[in-house]
């Protein structure tokens, strides 16, 4: 099998993990890592083994696919640039840092994918790929009510964005991938605390066919939780992101009348990101591979803005 030959843009916290993933994979060439800082570059290429450069420009001839983990506003220009050149695409949630510039790039895909149908565009919403929630999806479990939690300590980075762009949108492409039908209205209320935009949230969210969920982020609690709980048709579901557990409860019919059984539910642990990034090698190389396409990333903004929206509302009303 040929490689991938791969380029990460962008090596900071998340985007080394993007450079050891392709480095180690049996599937990729890690050709490049591409960011502006030359000691922090070549730290990174160093490490795994492979060059730096400080412009996507020179890397683009010499590779198939690239991994977009540089700060959410520099993700249209580098998006485009990538499509320009008809490269696969993988971008770090969340897709762009506005809705003007998520409808650009979706524009831009288009016009790449009528040149080539194959190019693959995924989004890095890692949730999607954790164990537990691999599980869940699979047991075809679909949700009547949910309450999805997610609060941590502050991480000294992401200043430039609030919560929900930075926390809550895992949680908001997770519930739209269960439900399986769009979101019709949002309430929230959220406070700034720590930076000039809201550090703490909560929404309120109504489907389509009549299900809500609750979704709570924050980035000023003294530890994490990260947590999901569903309600559906005679079954509870308790997801716990983080240690990738996964309880279900279900409602049966025994001789001795209703009860409330738990049903065990294996899971194999492995690394959400491995996994993502793996998938969209496969898909690159037109095998099976479950990526989160752009318009699924893009209808994730799409209620961020609203929650946004929501959010500034209520903080209209309290001032």
């Amino acid at each position: 099998m040929t490689k991938l030959r791969v380029a990460v843009s962008g090596v900071g916290s998340l985007g080394q993990h993007h450079a050891r993933i392709a480095a180690a994979s049996e599937r990729t060439e890690l050709v490049a890592v591409v960011d502006p800082s030359e000691v922090r570059g070549r730290e990174i290429a160093e490490k795994f083994g492979t060059s730096w450069a400080a412009s996507l420009v020179e890397v683009l001839p010499r590779v198939d696919a690239v991994q977009i983990a540089a700060p959410t506003g520099f993700h249209h220009a580098i998006g485009l640039q990538v499509l320009d050149a008809g490269k696969h695409v993988i971008m770090e949630k969340p897709l762009a840092a506005s809705l003007v510039e998520g409808e650009a790039l979706l524009k831009a895909l288009a016009q790449a994918r009528a040149a080539n149908p194959n190019l693959v565009a995924a989004v890095g919403h890692l949730e999607r790929f954790n164990p537990a929630v691999q599980a869940l999806r699979r047991l075809g479990f679909k949700p009547r009510f949910a309450e999805a939690i997610r609060v941590s300590p502050f991480p000294m980075r992401s200043m430039e964005v609030d919560v929900i762009m930075d926390v809550m949108i895992h949680d908001l492409d997770l519930l739209l991938a269960l439900w399986g039908k769009p979101v019709i209205s949002v309430e929230a209320v959220g406070v700034p605390v720590l930076t000039k935009y809201a550090d703490l949230v909560n929404a309120r969210l109504k489907f389509e066919g009549g299900g809500f969920a609750t979704v709570t982020a924050s980035r000023v609690a003294r530890k994490k939780e990260r947590t999901l709980r569903a309600f559906g048709e005679n079954a509870y579901a308790s997801l716990d992101f983080a240690a990738q557990k996964l309880e279900i409860l279900r409602l049966v019919e025994s001789p001795e009348g209703p009860q409330v059984l738990p049903e065990v539910v294996d899971i194999v642990e492995g690394e959400p990101l491995k996994l993502e990034l793996e998938a969209f090698y496969a898909a690159c190389q037109s095998e099976a591979g479950d990526t989160v396409p752009w318009p699924d990333a893009f209808e994730a903004m799409r209620v961020a803005d609203q929650v946004q929206k929501a959010v500034a509302k209520s903080l209209e009303e309290l001032l």
